[in-house]
């Protein structure tokens, strides 16, 4: 099995750094060594320009897409890991989906609809933010953050099943509970169909 870490955090201490550790030693266990895409380190470019546009219209995929959605090609599992800001992605995770979840690559539109193209791939997604769990259902944004990664970005694009975790009030909550929380990481790699080991 091969899979493939979308890690968008510009820090270098952070409790996604420790997520991205959790899920790296997990997949170990399972013999998997994962591909990081440490979006912030490869200093990813985010914009979708004019250019590459007009590349991809015309069938010229750009090297730096290519190489990008090779990795995805070849992967069975997806994992994201990223802090919600705004409520979505930081920028850099979101320019990646807008280059490289492109057209004819992650989609494509027929007569009845869009079709997701990248099927018999699993995804996990992990998220953080600092609002609490209950101020984020009181105000129903954490249905809003769920859904438009979930439904509108991996399941849209034939990522099937689709594993959804976020992690409240990540600075403000005791160690013990951030160690609760690398323990719910551990759990959801292993509900996940990986090999086993002999």
């Amino acid at each position: 099995m091969k899979a493939v870490i979308l890690f968008a955090h510009p820090g270098t201490k952070s409790f996604n750094h420790a997520i991205l550790q959790q899920v790296t030693e997990s997949l170990h266990k399972h013999g998997i060594t994962p591909i990081l895409r440490n979006l912030y380190e490869q200093k990813f470019s985010p914009i979708f320009s004019p250019a590459d546009m007009q590349a991809l219209e015309s069938e010229q995929v750009p090297k730096a897409i290519e190489e990008e959605q090779t990795i995805l090609s070849e992967s069975d599992l997806l994992i994201m890991i990223y802090p919600v800001w705004w409520w979505s992605q930081p920028a850099i995770l979101k320019g990646y989906i807008d280059r490289i979840f492109s057209d004819g690559f992650a989609f494509k539109y027929e007569k009845n609809g869009p079709v997701g193209l990248l099927t018999g791939k699993q995804a996990l997604v992990f998220t953080t933010t600092r609002e609490s769990q209950q101020e984020m259902q009181a105000s129903g944004l954490d249905e809003v953050v769920k859904k438009q990664v979930v439904d509108g970005i991996l399941r849209f694009s034939g990522f099937e099943p689709v594993i959804y975790h976020n992690f409240a009030e990540v600075p403000y909550v005791q160690e013990a509970i951030r160690e609760t929380y690398l323990q719910q990481v551990g759990q959801a790699i292993a509900s996940l169909k990986l090999p086993v080991l002999m």
